[in-house]
């Protein structure tokens, strides 16, 4: 299997690994629709969705962020050096030391889960408090399987197979998705759904497993070599925690505080996240994931390529997820009319719509740090990240604390894209600063009023359409399908048109976006 990933086969990966995300992303909306005819939107939902939060956290934090994006670089270095069985060795000792402290982690909830719970949600009343705890207990074994799965999949990366590592994922929230069909059905109590949430990470823990074998690698012997190479992976980790986590640590940290906001708070913060998750999972998670394997061997051989990309993946972001964002801000209302119907309490439709639509305002922030990040890690420079990540984190602590007051779930939402805002900026500032890796600001604009142009003859085209199939249909006593969950179709199929017709004018207005072009 190559080593070598040209244009053609970053976009492939990425479309690849979007694909299987897009169908992850499906899945949970079917969850979260499920989920909330199981739970509701009260104390109850919110205990579950407390205690599920804390291994889901050190998922994308730990397992998902800081292990792959300490962990990927150099096992990419072993691997094409021709280095198997050091490479083999540096696998053992990494699951051994990361799994063990999961293990710890684990064995701390378990003894402490009154004192985890605090930090979890610390404005909770002794009725979700009594929800939570045992919850928390069940879920957060998910953790093991998850970060061993990571580990794995890691290893699968260093040889460009993506596949497996993005299967597991839709694999895990089907038999989620199959879980929650029976709990709905036979009624069955929450702790049954927990132990279906970990039989699905343990199946999908088996599949990494399998193929990571399948691929001639194994475990390995651990001498002083393979011991040198997983200090170069600890001494990235520590500072990768904060840096590559601010997306997860900011939700982290307003649902949090969330907990002191009248019940539901929490889970209308959650579902409203979830939603905003779905293009930067399944686009922004992909193609960082491949480029961060691209940019690994790119700083080996020509470092100053970085600046053409820096730019690239600017472009390409904007192109991609600006028309996503205006859809999610469009569909808000509907989308959670169509997921709470009669669960929700008077305003909580509204309620959820807005969060929706503070959230997605910052979601083209939030998908260029992901990318940008493995840029950071890829030149090995995490203190950077570390120090952008902190800022941020404080940012969108001050503005979830002063939503106590002002704006409440409202303003914890606007906190998260005001910081995703902050950190594209210091990450544009560190980059310049300590590598010399420049962001051409002039091209950019360039592109971007070429761009602006382009969707608004686009988007003007697609609701003109859409006004005469209104039309159309109100005569013929279809005008439903402009209602409800109809909407939400009708919309959809809006932004495939949309991106369609951009795709297929972008060269009438001058867009050259190097990872569309053809080659």
């Amino acid at each position: 299997m190559s080593l070598h990933l040209s244009k053609k086969s970053i976009l492939k990966k990425t479309a690849q690994v979007g694909a299987l995300t897009l169908l992850s992303r499906l899945l949970g909306i079917v969850r979260e629709f499920l989920l909330t005819r199981f739970l509701g939107v009260g104390a109850v939902s919110d205990a579950f969705i407390a205690a599920f939060k804390l291994p889901n956290f050190f998922r994308h934090v730990f397992a998902e962020g800081a292990l792959s994006a300490s962990f990927v670089p150099v096992f990419i270095k072993t691997v094409k050096e021709g280095n198997r069985k050091e490479a083999n060795g540096l696998m053992t000792i990494s699951f051994l030391f990361f799994e063990g402290l999961v293990l710890a982690l684990y064995l701390f909830v378990l003894l402490k889960t009154n004192w985890v719970l605090m930090i979890l949600a610390p404005g909770f009343s002794a009725e979700q408090a009594a929800y939570a705890i045992p919850f928390l207990r069940i879920l957060f074994s998910f953790l093991f399987f998850i970060s061993s799965s990571a580990l794995l999949g890691g290893a699968l990366h260093s040889i460009n197979h993506f596949f497996t590592p993005a299967f597991g994922t839709p694999l895990w929230n089907l038999i989620y998705v199959g879980t929650l069909i029976l709990c709905v059905t036979f009624k069955l109590p929450v702790t049954f759904l927990c132990a279906g949430i970990i039989f699905g990470a343990f199946v999908q823990f088996c599949l990494h497993l399998i193929m990571f074998f399948r691929f001639n690698f194994s475990f390995g012997r651990i001498d002083a070599g393979v011991r040198a190479l997983f200090g170069a992976i600890l001494a990235k980790f520590l500072p990768c925690l904060l840096g590559v986590s601010i997306v997860e640590l900011n939700l982290f940290i307003g649902t949090s505080i969330a907990s002191f906001l009248p019940e539901g708070s929490t889970t209308l913060l959650y579902l409203a996240s979830r939603f905003m998750n779905i293009p930067l999972g399944m686009f922004a998670a992909a193609f960082s994931n491949v480029m961060l394997t691209h940019f690994s061997r790119l700083v080996l051989y020509a470092p100053r390529r970085l600046n053409f990309y820096m730019l690239e993946v600017a472009k390409f972001v904007t192109w991609i997820i600006v028309p996503i964002m205006l859809f999610l801000m469009i569909v808000a209302f509907p989308l959670f009319g169509f997921l709470l119907a009669s669960k929700a309490m008077p305003g909580q439709v509204n309620q959820g719509g807005i969060i929706l639509i503070f959230y997605s305002s910052g979601l083209i922030f939030s998908c260029f740090n992901k990318i940008v990040l493995s840029m950071f890690y890829a030149l090995k420079d995490t203190k950077a990240t570390t120090i952008a990540a902190a800022a941020c984190a404080l940012v969108n602590i001050a503005g979830d604390v002063t939503s106590l007051w002002l704006g409440g779930s409202y303003g914890i939402a606007f906190a998260n894209t005001l910081a995703s805002a902050c950190m594209t900026g210091l990450c544009i500032l560190f980059l310049y600063k300590r590598h010399g890796i420049v962001f051409y600001g002039g091209a950019y604009a360039q592109f971007l009023w070429r761009f602006m142009l382009q969707l608004f003859f686009v988007c003007l085209t697609v609701a003109s359409l859409g006004l005469i199939l209104y039309q159309f249909l109100s005569y013929s006593g279809h005008v439903f399908l402009f209602q409800g969950k109809w909407f939400l179709c009708v919309a959809t199929m809006g932004l495939g048109l949309v991106m369609g017709l951009m795709f297929l004018t972008k060269q009438r207005f001058g867009l050259n976006i190097y990872f569309l072009e053809r080659h």
